[in-house]
């Protein structure tokens, strides 16, 4: 049996897409970091991405190794969906960091929960980034996102 290796990071250090200070998008994101995550609300009828860089080995114990599978950790009310989750891979200086997996249309609103995704078995050759669209619906959309992590296993 090959060895299996989880990385987590926190969800103090999610990235917003659209703000307005980097893209004019006056969405009127709020974002707060504390000890549990990060707490985010937005304008009703807006929407914005959200990423997360995965820490990503390559290589560990002298072995190749392959993403198996990820989670997202979340708080989301109401007033607010996710709609799309992507997760994506740089895999070499010239990348344009192509898709590895998509989950499709799904809609994940009033939940506090671990959503867990499948990844394509492949050789990891660069950091994953996990991508989620938020959908702020009503006036009191908000999403807490506590953390992502990856599985990833010895290539064999």
């Amino acid at each position: 049996m090959s060895d299996t290796f989880c990385f987590w990071t926190h969800g103090v250090n999610v990235i917003p897409e659209y703000t307005k200070e980097y893209t004019g998008t006056n969405n009127g994101l709020y974002m707060r970091r504390a000890g549990w995550g990060a707490q985010i609300k937005q304008k009703k009828a807006t929407e914005n991405w959200f990423h997360f860089a995965i820490p990503s080995a390559t290589q560990l114990d002298d072995d190749n190794v392959s993403y198996y599978h990820a989670w997202l950790r979340l708080r989301i009310n109401n007033d607010a969906a996710v709609d799309r989750v992507h997760i994506r891979e740089a895999s070499g200086p010239q990348s344009n960091c192509p898709l590895i997996w998509d989950s499709g249309i799904i809609n994940i609103t009033g939940q506090d929960t671990e959503l867990s995704f499948n990844l394509p078995d492949q050789q990891c050759k660069g950091p994953l980034v996990m991508c989620v669209h938020v959908k702020f619906e009503g006036d009191n959309g908000e999403i807490v996102f506590a953390g992502a992590g990856g599985w990833f296993e010895e290539w064999t």
